[in-house]
């Protein structure tokens, strides 16, 4: 199911490296509120503070305005933008695009949490100085 149609069955990833690419009915980016040009679904997994593994599934929003400051992300914003592409339909090259999209995952799938930024901004939040 969706949140935007609860009767649409999303389907469930077989394998790890499998994506799950949405390029109709994206929604907004929730920070600028920019349309949104793509959805990908991907699992991914972190150590909680024991140090064990958490699996789950991530979702990440390609935005055209945020999305660039990721270098991969930027290249695809730009591959879209500079071909006037108003649909990801529209694209004939899918091998292309499906390898930049892939690339752009698994680039996030490297970023990690910055522990002493995020510990830092905790503090400053508890201080009421953030």
């Amino acid at each position: 199911m969706t949140e935007a149609n609860p009767e649409t069955v999303v389907p469930a990833l077989t394998c790890q490296d499998e994506l799950l690419i949405r390029i109709a009915d994206v929604p907004a980016c929730p920070a600028c509120d920019s349309p949104g040009l793509l959805l990908v679904r991907f699992r991914n997994s972190w150590k909680n503070q024991s140090g064990d593994d958490v699996h789950g599934m991530r979702e990440i929003l390609l935005c055209p305005l945020c999305s660039r400051g990721n270098n991969t992300a930027a290249e695809l914003v730009s591959y879209l933008e500079a071909d006037e592409k108003t649909a990801l339909e529209e694209i004939e090259e899918l091998e292309e695009i499906g390898g930049m999209i892939a690339a752009w995952v698994e680039s996030l799938r490297q970023q990690h949490v910055d522990e002493g930024l995020l510990a830092a901004e905790y503090d400053q939040w508890l201080r009421g100085t953030l």
